[in-house]
């Protein structure tokens, strides 16, 4: 019996107690399970990727359409790598974007694309007449952002601490502001071949290491089985047509 009488009442004896413990370790494996089975059937309909940034995201998108139109994706920008690392070991991604690679018996990792950071101006701005620019020498300017950039924006807003960057949210009022304004804005040499089709800016990389990067996909080797010539056709995507479903030309 688990029940003890104490005057008039009744409490829990040492194997209440141990029953009472041991019945809430089960519920909370229960549960755990639970949440693993049903991550893993997702899984089987779709791949969920997390990504430090944006435009490799774009490069994947594209060429699992392609090449994989079978394989739904769904993805989501996630700045911080360890997190991206703690999800991927508990099965909320099924593979990662890094932006260094990952060495580890059970994990494939191959090389997505190379990204450098740059800044548009118009070419009336004196800045223009550079061929490059740095984080400290832009400190202190004033930025337009689309939406969060991942790991550029956390970047930016950290090496320049005395700058202001205007996020806009809404496309349409970002291309409208983009458009009439002499704000500073970021592109990269992924996203520049599509961007400079419609807006006359002036390009210039940053200089800093830090502003160079390249993505890596990361994920348990039989993903990638099931997806023969992945590296090969994530090297042959054509960044004109980055993001061509959002900013169209005109």
């Amino acid at each position: 019996m688990e029940l003890a009488r104490i005057g008039n009442r009744l409490v829990l004896n040492a194997y209440g107690k141990t029953l009472v413990e041991d019945g809430q370790k089960i519920l909370e494996a229960v549960a755990q399970l639970e949440t693993k089975l049903q991550d893993q059937y997702i899984q089987n309909q779709f791949m969920r990727i997390g990504s430090c940034a944006p435009a490799p995201l774009w490069a994947l998108r594209t060429t699992f359409a392609t090449y994989y139109p079978w394989l739904s994706m769904k993805d989501e920008v996630q700045a911080d790598a360890q997190v991206l690392l703690e999800q991927l070991e508990n099965h909320h991604y099924a593979a990662i974007i890094l932006d260094y690679p990952v060495h580890h018996p059970e994990l494939e990792c191959i090389k997505i694309c190379d990204e450098i950071l740059h800044i548009a101006t118009t070419a009336d701005q004196p800045i223009a007449q550079k061929e490059t620019v740095s984080f400290h020498e832009l400190n202190g300017s004033y930025f337009l952002e689309y939406q969060n950039t991942g790991y550029w924006h956390d970047l930016c807003t950290e090496r320049m601490p005395d700058s202001r960057f205007i996020v806009e949210n809404n496309l349409e009022l970002y291309q409208i502001i983009q458009r009439q304004s002499i704000l500073y804005t970021f592109r990269t040499s992924l996203t520049i071949p599509r961007f400079h089709l419609y807006e006359e800016r002036i390009y210039l990389p940053f200089t800093d290491p830090e502003a160079t990067l390249t993505f890596y996909l990361v994920g348990p080797k039989e993903i990638f089985n099931k997806l023969p010539e992945l590296e090969k056709h994530l090297h042959e995507v054509n960044w004109v047509h980055y993001r061509s479903e959002d900013f169209d030309v005109g």
